[in-house]
């Protein structure tokens, strides 16, 4: 069976899509599958990674396409789909949908379509007046066309079911190996780049430094707590492609914490790994998530979770294996000061409770036959 995947972007700088595809891709395609990824490169877009044994083709984008949209792309479309049994999208109000899904209807064939949180409340609302219209044009006559709707967690399909689209909505979620975080890198090289980093507990914020991430909320519950705890440090990982950092330096000088608030920007992977192995907690107030991967990587890397309830992970307080909160700083605060109190053994015992949810619900072997059976009863539906 051959899928034709198709996402904006695959720049490790994106992070979510961009970093889960390939992923997948690998897995199917381990699993016996085809797969072949077409994305953009250029403009906004950046460079997609090199990802040695995967079909990648890259179109260039359109220089400041609102959309993202592509000529070649669009010329190219109609043989990319004839080869393929399904198409799958990834993410909604992109331009490649509207060529795609048209091309896919006039060949017959099925197409699934993952949000990856875009059906989500904050991210369905969010530029409102810039969606509706490309809804109309395109995008929900392919939510209503599609073999079937892929939501990452529960929490995720039940907005989707709202929207009245669709009705046909697999839960999958995103995967990973557990087995790649049993034993993670020291973080001797971090710690020399940023020496305030040494002899610290970390509070650790990992990937794009986005609002959608509750990064203001969440870092103005961190800083309250900071003053009663003079061992911990802020640790903000990631891009800033929004901008954001000038913001949050300045709400750290304000209560005159700036000190302790360090930002690495983007790390390589391997940096990541050293971040999950030296960190105490992980703090990720979501406004909207389909499933976060650096959830699920802390989760496997023994790290306790302050998520909330946007983060569609119920999970996390189902085993005990962290706190679920409300993106806003008062219940951000109190969560903290919940996680901070405990001893290194109290977070320890929950951070293995989390590893083993991971092994149970997340590692890929568990999931990929889930994925396969989607893209066959997509071809079925079609037939």
């Amino acid at each position: 069976m051959h899928i034709l995947h198709i996402t904006q972007s695959l720049d490790p700088a994106w992070g979510g899509i961009a970093a889960v595809l390939p992923v997948l891709a690998r897995r199917l395609v381990d699993a016996g599958l085809r797969c072949t990824l077409l994305t953009l490169s250029g403009d906004r877009f950046g460079t997609p990674a090199e990802l040695p044994g995967l079909e990648v083709v890259a179109f260039p984008a359109i220089a400041n396409s609102p959309l993202g949209r592509s000529s070649a792309f669009n010329h190219q479309i109609d043989e990319f789909v004839h080869d393929a049994d399904v198409v799958h999208l990834h993410g909604l109000w992109a331009g490649q949908n509207w060529s795609a899904g048209n091309s896919a209807r006039r060949q017959s064939k099925p197409i699934v379509i993952t949000p990856h949180s875009h059906m989500m409340p904050w991210a369905w609302r969010r530029s409102a007046w810039k969606k509706r219209p490309v809804g109309w044009l395109f995008e929900h006559r392919n939510l209503r066309s599609a073999a079937c709707l892929h939501a990452l967690a529960a929490g995720e399909a039940a907005h989707m079911r709202k929207l009245g689209f669709n009705s046909n909505i697999r839960i999958i979620p995103n995967g990973l190996a557990p087995e790649r975080f049993a034993t993670l890198p020291t973080a001797d090289s971090l710690e020399e780049r940023f020496p305030e980093l040494a002899d610290k507990r970390w509070l650790l914020t990992l990937g794009r430094i986005a609002e959608q991430k509750g990064i203001i909320p969440g870092l103005r519950g961190m800083l309250a707590t900071l003053p009663d705890h003079p061992e911990w440090q802020i640790v903000i990982a990631g891009p800033d492609p929004f901008e954001l950092r000038p913001r949050l330096e300045a709400m750290a000088a304000e209560v005159r914490l700036r000190g302790r608030v360090t930002f690495t920007d983007m790390l390589h992977r391997e940096d990541v790994r050293a971040c999950l192995g030296r960190a105490s907690i992980l703090v990720q107030p979501s406004f909207s998530e389909g499933l976060s991967m650096s959830i699920l990587e802390a989760l496997a890397a023994g790290l306790p979770a302050l998520v909330s309830e946007g983060c569609n992970i119920p999970e996390v307080a189902d085993v005990d294996a962290g706190r679920i909160v409300q993106p806003e700083p008062k219940s951000i605060e109190r969560g903290l000061r919940e996680l901070m109190a405990m001893s290194d053994v109290e977070r320890t015992d929950m951070g293995e409770r989390g590893r083993q949810l991971v092994r149970e619900r997340f590692a890929w072997d568990v999931v990929i036959p889930r994925y396969v059976e989607m893209y066959e009863a997509a071809v079925k539906c079609q037939n």
